[in-house]
């Protein structure tokens, strides 16, 4: 994945993405302005996203999901991602 930095952490691989490129990538995925305004809501505990804390990006279902940055819901995000790329 282009520009980002990948961190193996036992099966599960994290990708991560430098703050300074967030706001760009989420304007490419077309959510920035629903992120900046707390419109979605975290595919794990249902908590609303900022900016402030947004954790993880995935897709699912043929969707952009989103996660906080809650360790719990950040490791279910990886646990579920890591998963659909094992079938």
């Amino acid at each position: 994945m282009q520009g980002l930095k990948a961190k193996r952490i036992g099966e599960i691989t994290l990708y991560a993405v430098d703050d300074r490129n967030l706001a760009d990538i989420l304007k490419k995925l077309g959510i920035y302005g629903d992120v900046a305004a707390g419109r979605l809501s975290c595919y794990v505990c249902g908590r609303h996203i900022t900016m402030q804390n947004i954790g993880g990006i995935f897709k699912r279902e043929g969707r952009i999901r989103l996660v906080c940055n809650d360790i719990k819901c950040l490791y279910e995000a990886a646990r579920l991602t890591a998963r659909r790329r094992q079938h």
